[in-house]
């Protein structure tokens, strides 16, 4: 049975929403302002799933996707969204996210670059089954046949279609540089024609330091942690170091291989993260760059992180942790003995539970900011600047 309903909103993920009967109906692809009509395909307690089988009257926010794979592809979810309607919804997904689970009212800023709206993605995970390569269908581990993505860099695409006849198996993650040559391919296993036509490929199987090229004086580093765009990483970095200020000491938590903090060389700065590779690289960069000044990248895990955060007094601690958040070291940050908290958050529903906690603790957002890492889809990188209240 099918259903008239008009959209009314967005959901965190990007689903259109819209009611049958009284029932939230979330609606993959569907845009505020839609009338579509929908078919049920799930159902549960209160809340329903339906797939668009007509849209009858279009958002005046809904565009032509620039895509073919559009609506099969996992990846740009949100082609079909116009801006500045695009950026206004992450807007008020951010704000309705912290206000709804966090109880926290605040402005939200916006930063992004329109002329890197397509071809911006320095990084990305593929899959291969012998058969087929590309990007996982929406929902499923189908793959969707990828000749090129009008998201992609240039030099992502033409390392893709390089990828393709090699028919590499299980996940691939290529990351290129995009002012640069070089090319990073992460595999478990790669084969010796990926080796050929890669040199700088590798795999977690491999005792040897992973491959790493330097891009804006940071290492990118082989199977490590890096933003999609490090086109657009600019402008995060950017926003960071606004939070930051003239701080003297500072601790970098989940800092990769120092994206945020590589470059405050006025300060003494002490790093931590998971990845050995990335950390050590770090280590060797900011020696490189200033031998003179303290930095410290380690190892370690949340127990050490909130070992540092409580063992003595910081201007400022960042933190980027992954989409899962911080929620083990959330009290310790309500706590910290700090001017302010610098929080870069991927997921605005982790990012409002742990601000809940440090919120607790005597600290305010004052500064909130959504900048576009990733357009056309519906996700967002966001930076809330704490400090502690008067």
């Amino acid at each position: 049975m099918e259903n008239e309903i008009t959209i009314t909103a967005l959901a965190h993920g990007g689903d259109g929403i819209g009611r049958i009967d009284g029932q939230v109906c979330f609606v993959p692809y569907g845009l505020p302002g839609d009338v579509v009509r929908v078919e049920v395909v799930r159902r549960a307690r209160q809340v329903l799933w339906g797939r668009i089988a007509e849209v009858i009257e279009a958002s005046p926010d809904r565009i032509d996707p620039a895509c073919p794979n559009f609506g099969r592809c996992g990846v740009c979810t949100w082609a079909h969204f116009g801006y500045p309607a695009q950026a206004e919804w992450k807007q008020r997904l951010v704000r309705e996210a912290l206000q709804r689970m966090g109880g926290i009212e605040v402005a939200v800023r916006w930063v992004d670059e329109p002329a890197l709206r397509t071809g911006y993605r320095t990084r990305a995970e593929l899959h291969g089954d012998g058969k087929h390569f590309g990007f996982f269908a929406r929902g499923t581990h189908d793959i969707v046949d990828t000749l090129k993505c009008p998201l992609c860099h240039a030099r992502l695409n033409e390392a893709i279609g390089r990828l393709r006849p090699l028919k590499p198996a299980g996940p691939v993650t290529v990351t290129v540089n995009p002012e640069g040559e070089e090319v990073l391919v992460w595999t478990k296993s790669p084969s010796p024609k990926i080796l050929e036509q890669f040199p700088l490929a590798g795999s977690p199987a491999k005792p040897r330091p992973p491959s790493q090229f330097l891009f804006d004086g940071v290492p990118v580093v082989n199977g490590g942690f890096s933003q999609a765009s490090l086109l657009l990483n600019r402008l995060l970095v950017r926003e960071v170091r606004e939070c930051v200020g003239a701080a003297g000491a500072v601790l970098d938590l989940y800092c990769g291989s120092g994206n945020f903090s590589l470059g405050l060389l006025e300060s003494c700065v002490v790093g931590v993260d998971h990845h050995a590779p990335s950390v050590r690289a770090a280590q060797e960069a900011r020696g490189a760059a200033d031998p003179v000044s303290g930095a410290n990248y380690r190892r370690g895990d949340e127990g050490i992180m909130g070992d540092l955060i409580a063992g003595r007094a910081w201007d400022t601690i960042i933190l980027d942790p992954p989409r899962t958040g911080a929620k083990a070291l959330a009290p310790a940050l309500a706590a910290a003995r700090a001017a302010r908290i610098v929080y870069v958050s991927c997921d605005a529903p982790t990012l409002a539970r742990d601000l809940k906690v440090i919120t607790a603790g005597g600290w305010k957002p004052a500064r909130t900011t959504v900048v576009d890492m990733f357009p056309y889809t519906a996700h967002m990188e966001t930076v809330c600047c704490l400090e502690r209240s008067p």
